[in-house]
This record gives structure tokens, C-alpha cells and sequence, in this order.
């Protein structure tokens, strides 16, 4: 394995970047950002009630038996003191989406691991949010598998985790095709396949996931339930009262641009939708009075709304923080660079409500190269750094730096300057007349000069097309249009091809507080 750094390579967000230094800015927008700040006042102070112990308990048993998933040997413990969570989540994208849907997991696999060492007096669930209240089809209906999309489409304003699996059955049998002749996808295949016959979506993503990560005791959530939306029902109240969300924030915000940075949201004056008739509605606050579609109604009027009908009432994605933290004794956030960006615009919403703020955690990158492309990569003279630059300028340098000699016209200049100062000296002696005609050939010259060396150039750049498509081809396998191909392309074929080895490899390499990306070289 090797290790890049992210931040200037890949990441060049300021708030993101001095989230992580010692003497930050922005130390008062978070309560830490790596484990070092957990010790046992930490603990303490994260805990929850027993009553919402049991209230999380009950409610995740009830969503696995409907799943017919066995229920993680220790999700009984949560309903014990002293027993907390290191939580990440995501869309529920088909069959994972790109590899850093997995990579969130790992890393909170990876965090579990260190704390038991630790504290032993303690224990850690690893626990995985599945964001099943989004609306958002377009963002979770495609892969991209060997640089082919695969997606369905599909007109639909319900939530993404009430979907019926059924819709994302195309999808599989592309994939069946794409692997028919790897008899390794079979395990994966019928993963899938019964991830396809649940109830609904929420159910198909918390199957295939606990069977991928079938030996981690990995729980994974679905929060919309109408249990957790009554124990978030003063919080909910609180925001359509005073709206606080967008107080507290523009507070912050104003606060970070005095420091120089320019926030990543801005909030809305109700962070709040209402689920009615299979739809998404913004609640809209103005004239005091509440708008939902054709409905408007005063304070009174939607509080008991709220009473009545708790469920109903959903978080957007600032208000979403809360509600987490809220259910769970949450130690740790994993998220990727943006979640970590504008959670900390949230620490003063969290005070507003008396909700514990967790340390903020940058989830865990990697990539998988293989080992004659790594070889190929270092044959050609480039360093573990030039993985992270733009091929095309790896290439210029490349052609450039190799036949440089080839490529250095500074004697044929000098020559031709000389040449030029002559034709020039004799020009004048005879008639000065003949100066724009000698100019004219000067110039045509040093243009048939240019003309030569591109040509030159060109046939160098042919020379070395081989050369040029390894590097493109190996540059592909780390990052794509800007982007980290892990943000691209699924886990599906690493997957496959590792077989069981997969979660365990990734594991063995993880180390989240190390901002890197950890490049596995694999056979």
C-alpha cells in the first residue's frame, strides 16, 4: 500500500482543511476532530436515557424481523449505559453507489476497533444512518461499473426508502450480464437478488449491506418511524417557534466570514418538510403563518398538527444532524469532506437544543491499482506523487523531459539570429530599400523554424503513444474528471474480485485520522 496526502492534492477547501490543524480558526465550531478527545468525561456526557435505550432497541429489532435479517448479536447492548454508537450514512444508492458508500463504513468499523482497545470498561456499535427520507431518485439510481452507467429512471416524489425494490431490477440483470462469465459474482448475485423481494427499498439496502458486512455487527438504522419522529418532537417544535436552525447558523456563518471563509450553506428559515399524499413538502414560514401546498395554517395550528401527526414532519439536511444525535449516544461522526464542512456550520444549533455535538471524523479513502500498473507507473519515472496530477500535463513533461535534448532549439536560434544580423549588415551596405524584403525572409524562416519543431514534437508524441495511454490509463484508475475515482466507480468488481478478502483488506489498511489515500496494490 501506498499513502497520499488529500488536502492540496485532492482537497483545497479552507474550512475543511484548518478544521484539522492544532491552532485552528475554527476550534469553537466543533468538539474535536480525531479520538484523542474521548476519554471518560467525553463518554459521560454522551450518554443517553434507558427510556430512549429501549425506544432505539425496540424499534431496530421491529425493522430487522421485518427484514428476516438476523438481529446483531449486540444490538441488546445498546440498550445498556455505557454503550455507545460511531455513526455514518449516506443515500441509499443502488447496490452502493460509488466506492466511498463502503469506505464510510469501513472507517467506523476501523474507529469501533480502536476504542474497545482503549476502553475497555466501555463498549462501541458500529451503526450505519440510511438516509431513507430523501427524495432525491436521480442521485441514488445509478453505478458506474467498468466506465459504463447503469441506472434506471423513474418520476417519483415519495421518499427514496419507500420505493419498491422492483424498480432497481434492470439494474441487476445488467450487472448479471456484465459478470456472466466471473462465476464469482454468484455470491454477490444472490445478495441482490433477495435484497430485490423486501418491502421496500429501506429494507433491500439494509439487507445487502448486512450481508456484505455479514461478520462486522454493523446496525444499520432507518429512522423514519414514528417512535423516533415523537422522541424529536420538541426539537421539531422548537424550529417552527423560533426557527432556530436558520438563527444559529446565519450567526455562525456571519462568524466565518469574518474569518475569511465562505460557508458551504445557508440555511432556510424552516429547515422542516411535511410528508403528505406520497410527496415532499417545504414548509414555508412568511406573514406568520405556516404554508404547506394548499394548506396554511397558524402557530396553533401546526403544533397540533405536530402532536397529532409527528411523523409527518421531516428534517432537511441541517436539521437531519440533530435528529441523529438526538436518537443516538453517539460518540463519532464519519462523514466525507463536504458533511464534515457543514457540520460544523451546526455546533450552535446543537447548544440551542442541548444536543450533544460529536467529534467530526473525515471518513477513510482509498484506491485499488494493480501491481503491473504500479510497476508501469514507476518504469516510466513518475513518483507515488505524480498519481494525483493531471495526465495531460504528466504527459507534456513527460515528452518534453525525454527528448528535451531532442526538442532544444537554442543553437539552430542562435544561428539563425546570427544569419539574420548578416543579411541585415548586407542589406544596408548595398540599399536600404532591401530591409523589409530581408525582414520578411527573417520572419518566414523562424516561422518554418516553429513549423520544424512542432513537427518535431509531434512525431515525438506519436512516438510515445503507448506511453501516453499507460498513463492515462493508470491516472484513470485513481482519479477521474477531477475527481477521486472512488467518488466514480462502484465496489463491485474489487469486490468480486477479492471475494470474501474484500472488507477484511480494507480494514487491515484503514486509518481514518490519516489523511490519505490509501492506494492498495493488489496481484
Amino acid at each position: 500500500m501506498i499513502e497520499i496526502p488529500l488536502f492540496n492534492s485532492f482537497y483545497k477547501n479552507p474550512i475543511l482543511m484548518d478544521l484539522f490543524k492544532i491552532d485552528s480558526n475554527l476550534s469553537s465550531f466543533h468538539n474535536g476532530t480525531d479520538l484523542s478527545h474521548i476519554n471518560h468525561e467525553f463518554l459521560q456526557k454522551r450518554d443517553i436515557s434507558i427510556e430512549n435505550r429501549e425506544v432505539l432497541f425496540q424499534v431496530i429489532s421491529s425493522q430487522y424481523s421485518k427484514t428476516g435479517l438476523k438481529i446483531p448479536e449486540n444490538l441488546k447492548a445498546i440498550k445498556n449505559k455505557g454503550v455507545f454508537t460511531i455513526t455514518t450514512g449516506h443515500q441509499l444508492c443502488v447496490f452502493g453507489g460509488p466506492q466511498y458508500f463502503i469506505h464510510k463504513i469501513i472507517s467506523v468499523l476501523k474507529i469501533v476497533e480502536s476504542l474497545k482497545l482503549k476502553f475497555e470498561d466501555f463498549d462501541f456499535i458500529p451503526l450505519f444512518w440510511m438516509a431513507s427520507e430523501d427524495h432525491d431518485f436521480q442521485e441514488i439510481s445509478a453505478i458506474n461499473i467498468f466506465n459504463k452507467n447503469l441506472s434506471v429512471s423513474k418520476e417519483d416524489s415519495i421518499g427514496v426508502g419507500k420505493l419498491s425494490p422492483k424498480i432497481f431490477t434492470p439494474i441487476l440483470e445488467l450487472l448479471k450480464d456484465l459478470f456472466k462469465n466471473d462465476l464469482r459474482f454468484k455470491n454477490l448475485e444472490s445478495i441482490f437478488s433477495a435484497s430485490l423481494s423486501q418491502q421496500n427499498w429501506a429494507n433491500a439496502c439494509r439487507y445487502w449491506i448486512s450481508k456484505v458486512f455479514e461478520k462486522e455487527n454493523l446496525i444499520v438504522i432507518d429512522a423514519d418511524d414514528v417512535k423516533f419522529k415523537k422522541l424529536f418532537l420538541p426539537t421539531v417544535k422548537k424550529e417552527l417557534e423560533d426557527q432556530f436552525i436558520y438563527n444559529s447558523v446565519e450567526n455562525t456563518n456571519s462568524k466565518l466570514r469574518s474569518l475569511g471563509y465562505e460557508p458551504k450553506i445557508n440555511p432556510r428559515f424552516l429547515n422542516l418538510f411535511f410528508l403528505a399524499d406520497k410527496k415532499r413538502h417545504r414548509i414555508i414560514f412568511e406573514d406568520n403563518v405556516f404554508k404547506i401546498g394548499d394548506m396554511i395554517l397558524n402557530l396553533k395550528e401546526i403544533l397540533s398538527l405536530l402532536n397529532n401527526s409527528p411523523e409527518k414532519f421531516s428534517p432537511n439536511v441541517l436539521m437531519r444532524p440533530l435528529y441523529q444525535e438526538l436518537l443516538l449516544p453517539n460518540l463519532v461522526y464519519v462523514g466525507g469532506p463536504s458533511e464534515l464542512v457543514y457540520w460544523s456550520q451546526l455546533k450552535k444549533s446543537f447548544d440551542q437544543v442541548g444536543i450533544n455535538f460529536p467529534l467530526l471524523i473525515l471518513r477513510d479513502h482509498f484506491n485499488w491499482m494493480s501491481e503491473k500498473s504500479y510497476k508501469q507507473w514507476k518504469n516510466l519515472g513518475f513518483t507515488d506523487n505524480d498519481l494525483t496530477k493531471n495526465p495531460d500535463t504528466l504527459i507534456k513533461n513527460y515528452v518534453l523531459g525525454l527528448n528535451n535534448e531532442t526538442l532544444d532549439f537554442k543553437i539552430e536560434n542562435e544561428l539563425l539570429e546570427k544569419l539574420s544580423q548578416n543579411l541585415l549588415a548586407k542589406a544596408k551596405g548595398i540599399e536600404t530599400t532591401l530591409e523589409p524584403s530581408v525582414n520578411g525572409t527573417i520572419k518566414g524562416m523562424m516561422s518554418d523554424l516553429n513549423k520544424v519543431k512542432n513537427k518535431f514534437l509531434k512525431a515525438l508524441k506519436s512516438k510515445e503513444e503507448l506511453k501516453k495511454n499507460q498513463v492515462n490509463k493508470i491516472s484513470r484508475q485513481l482519479h477521474v474528471n477531477n475527481k477521486l475515482t472512488e467518488r466514480v466507480d462502484s465496489f463491485i468488481p474489487m469486490y468480486v474480485k477479492a471475494e470474501k478478502d474484500y472488507v477484511r483488506t480494507l480494514k487491515s489498511y484503514s486509518n481514518p485520522e490519516n489523511k490519505t489515500i490509501k492506494i492498495i496494490i493488489y496481484q
